[in-house]
């Protein structure tokens, strides 16, 4: 296994990238947590930034759904030679690329072959995207947080609910104990008010600094939004399906915040995270 990880060091300059890799994530399920990643891809999008949605949530795999979309591979076909990088694209409004993705479990046991396609596939990201959003697992599973410690920064996504605020707040607990050094923000998602907002970011963010000896940053707060539910429903993102609703121009405020982070920060690409996961599954 240690050899596989080796021979991909060899492959992969670890040096800065202009591709940014962030996993959304959630300390528990029913968040919303793919809801925002979709549409917060199309915000992206929007602003000018070429935009691959990477779904890792194996469990409850969705972005194709929400937009309507039929997969027929995934990034195992591609490492299988079953199928081209680019046949196992989905391509959806606005220009924005998704990708379904793998478990962590298929990078255990990778050949040397599958190392070499993972190159070719990681280069081809590299090359066609500038951010590249991965929907991670909800929970603090090893499946869910090895892809996390791969990427450049975190987005945790959490609704008021003080089930999800301790569940948001045990994943970043976990972070912090496995000596996470990358940017973390928080979403808060479903307010009733900005008060809410603002009240549960207020107390996750003095919890996370006192105890954890963490910075976040608070991304901003998505406020409930009957539009949001419905454009659900009709498996059209609801940037594009009401794009007047309250909670679009929220996001467009996230997607902005985001874009700071980005500018302020230094990646190491496609290439950086696909070593980083094979190098963690096949660590001692």
């Amino acid at each position: 296994m240690n050899d596989q990880a080796t021979k991909l060091r060899k492959k992969v300059q670890q040096k800065a990238s202009n591709t940014r890799i962030v996993a959304v994530a959630s300390g528990k399920g029913g968040v919303g947590k793919s809801n925002i990643t979709v549409n917060l891809g199309l915000t992206l999008q929007g602003m000018g930034k070429r935009v691959l949605l990477l779904d890792a949530d194996l469990g409850m795999a969705n972005l194709d759904i929400l937009l309507g979309l039929t997969p027929r591979y995934n990034l195992s076909h591609v490492l299988n030679g079953k199928c081209k990088f680019e046949d196992a694209l989905l391509h959806g409004p606005d220009g924005i690329d998704i990708l379904p993705g793998t478990s962590g479990e298929d990078l255990i046991n990778i050949s040397s072959t599958e190392v070499k396609r993972l190159i070719e596939a990681s280069s081809h990201m590299e090359s066609n995207y500038d951010i590249i959003i991965i929907d991670i697992g909800a929970g603090i599973h090893y499946s869910v947080t090895n892809f996390i410690m791969a990427c450049d920064e975190a987005m945790i996504v959490l609704t008021p609910e003080p089930t999800a605020i301790m569940d948001a707040y045990s994943l970043v607990k976990f972070l912090a104990n496995q000596k996470y050094k990358n940017k973390v923000g928080l979403i808060i998602n479903q307010t009733s008010s900005p008060k809410e907002g603002n009240d549960v970011a207020n107390r996750m963010q003095k919890v996370i600094t006192e105890y954890l000896k963490l910075d976040i940053d608070i991304m901003g707060y998505i406020p409930y939004d009957e539009d949001v539910r419905q454009s659900v429903k009709e498996q059209t993102p609801f940037i594009i399906a009401y794009p007047k609703s309250k909670a679009v121009g929220a996001l467009k405020d996230v997607a902005a915040k985001m874009l700071d982070r980005v500018q302020s920060s230094e990646s190491r690409g496609m290439k950086g995270f696909m070593y980083r996961i094979v190098g963690i599954f096949n660590r001692d």
